[in-house]
């Protein structure tokens, strides 16, 4: 384990003798985008069953003081928001190193508790479109700045020219029938396409809207950005509305500074360029109005130029283990993992981030106590792991799919821990009941309370996962929705390994009006929301390590 370092060591340390003495008088005095639900993914719990002892004690072991005083240290102002390439955030990241050595947990790597993350940082970023019309001999050429007439990433610096086709709105669908790439040849060249879905109410269904018009502009493109991918496109421009100067500008000033992998060719770590344009750039690239039926764009081009000032960091996984009991199966191992960061300062304010995500973090910490306590151990291995950068772009949960400290064939599987301090409602629980139209919903709602309730994401790829975790809920006395999913699109770490089909699980409380506001601060979480939660893990993760 490092020493803590910088202004921030002193702090670190008198918290963790603090903890030390809080952790020893809580140990245990015994053995320590929706699918279509189906009926049997909602688990009503009635009576609890009881868990195996030595899970019961841990179970028990878990306690929300505790939890909360972790919150409150890792958002408290001090730390000025853990935001990534910040002094804060290596302060909880030493943190977080301690308190596994107070626990009495070894580092996964040799000698070190850490695994380092290389990034690019890029200041000042700036990025122009160049539209090129050739007619004959007449050549009209049209510069658009980002900022004005488009939203272009910073990314690393980069020139690139490719020819233009127009593919109406991007979507290829089975039901209603629309497939905007029939007959155009994408491949190198930079496809055009309109924001949202077409007119009618058959694009007006919640699957359609969610997949091709939602309301927030990462998950509208996220599936037209990956059809033209896997065409070959080369990067993309989404022609937004006339709300563009109005509404779209102003909600989208330029960051202060971004960050990528050390590795990246300057291209969207989630794939290809995305550019956002105004409606001047549309009728620039298509001669008139953005509209008309999907075609080639014989003598269009598009050169599209970023530049920044770009430094070379280090940011910071956190990584302990616990052996497994049984020599037949400790080569495997159940992962558990938390981001450590936040958004840090912005625009003058600290985002304290005590929801998100100092919540899970606090909750990893007491669960990896908890089982470094315990007198029996699960069969297969822990690893407890702490994420860096999962805001800016999950680069410590992706650094470590990439270059795994424990390889991903023999992960078990992975379980998430992300905002967990808020529970749902109780107009949201009859509103996913209704949508999901289990014939018997007034019957599962009946006297169930929100700080009984629970919808932990599932892989959708696993079902092996789903009676373990239904399992572990009747433990604890915690009716649940599993929510299948695909998580290859998820906001959270588990994404990656989603990718890599390692089979995940999702512990999730609810958003916030805080959400990503100076606001989620350590006076807005439940820790009894926590607690529960953090439960729920524990014993999912024992359960599926000895199973």
């Amino acid at each position: 384990m490092s020493s803590p370092r910088g202004p921030f060591a002193a702090a670190v340390a008198a918290l963790c003798v603090c903890f030390a003495v809080s952790a020893a008088a809580q140990a245990p005095q015994s053995p320590p985008s929706k699918n279509p639900s189906s009926a049997s993914d909602f688990i009503r719990v009635l009576k609890v069953e009881p868990l195996p002892e030595p899970v019961s004690a841990a179970v028990a072991a878990l306690r929300a003081p505790a939890l909360a005083a972790h919150v409150g240290f890792l958002a408290s102002p001090a730390l000025e928001g853990r935001g990534l390439g910040t002094g804060g955030l290596d302060a909880a990241a030493e943190y977080a190193a301690a308190h596994l050595a107070l626990a009495g947990i070894p580092p996964l790597a040799e000698k070190t508790y850490f695994q380092p993350v290389p990034l690019r940082e890029i200041t000042g970023g700036t990025g122009a479109i160049e539209v090129e019309r050739r007619r004959g001999e007449d050549v009209d050429r049209r510069a658009f700045l980002s900022g004005v007439d488009a939203l272009i990433p910073q990314i690393p610096a980069r020139t690139f020219t490719a020819s233009v086709v127009f593919a109406g709105y991007g979507i290829r669908e089975r039901s209603p029938e629309r497939d905007d790439y029939r007959g155009l040849d994408v491949k190198g060249k930079i496809v055009v396409f309109l924001g949202g879905a077409p007119e009618g109410a058959a694009w007006r269904t919640p699957a359609l809207v969610e997949r091709w018009a939602a309301e927030k502009a990462d998950d509208r493109y996220t599936a037209k950005r990956e059809l033209a991918q896997r065409l070959g496109a080369l990067a993309v421009l989404a022609v937004e509305g006339d709300d563009w100067a109005t509404k779209i500008l102003p909600k989208n000033k330029p960051d202060e500074r971004t960050f990528w992998r050390l590795e990246d060719d300057g291209l969207d770590a989630d794939g290809i360029l995305l550019a956002r344009v105004s409606p001047a750039v549309g009728t620039a690239l298509l001669g008139g109005p953005a509209s008309g039926a999907p075609r080639s764009l014989p003598g269009v081009t598009v050169t599209l130029r970023t530049s920044g000032n770009e430094r070379a960091l280090v940011s910071r996984n956190v990584a302990g283990v616990l052996a497994g009991s049984d020599p037949k199966l400790a080569g495997e191992a159940v992962v558990l993992g938390a981001h450590l960061d936040h958004l840090g300062i912005v625009d003058g304010a600290i985002h304290p981030g005590a929801d998100d995500n100092a919540s899970g973090v606090a909750a990893l910490l007491e669960i990896a106590r908890v089982f470094a306590a315990s007198r029996e151990r699960p069969k297969r291995t822990l690893v407890f792991v702490f994420w860096t950068g999962e805001e800016e772009g999950k680069f410590g949960s992706a650094h470590w799919v990439r270059h795994p400290l424990w390889p991903l064939a023999k992960t078990a599987a992975y379980l998430n821990l992300d905002m967990i301090g808020h529970p749902w409602t109780p107009d949201e629980m009859r509103k996913l009941v209704a949508d999901s139209g289990l014939k018997e919903g007034e019957k599962f709602l009946d006297g169930l309370k929100p700080a009984d309730f629970a919808e932990p994401g599932v892989a959708d790829f696993a079902p092996g996962l789903g009676p373990v975790l239904a399992r572990a809920a009747r433990g604890i006395g915690v009716s649940v929705h599993l929510d299948r999913t695909p998580g290859i699109h998820g906001g959270s770490d588990y994404r990656d390994f989603a990718r890599a089909r390692v089979p995940f699980l999702r512990f999730f409380g609810n958003f916030f009006k805080g959400y990503h506001e100076p606001g989620d601060t350590p006076a807005g979480v439940d820790p009894k929301e926590i607690e529960k939660t953090a439960r729920l893990a524990l014993a999912t993760a024992w359960l599926l390590a000895d199973d």
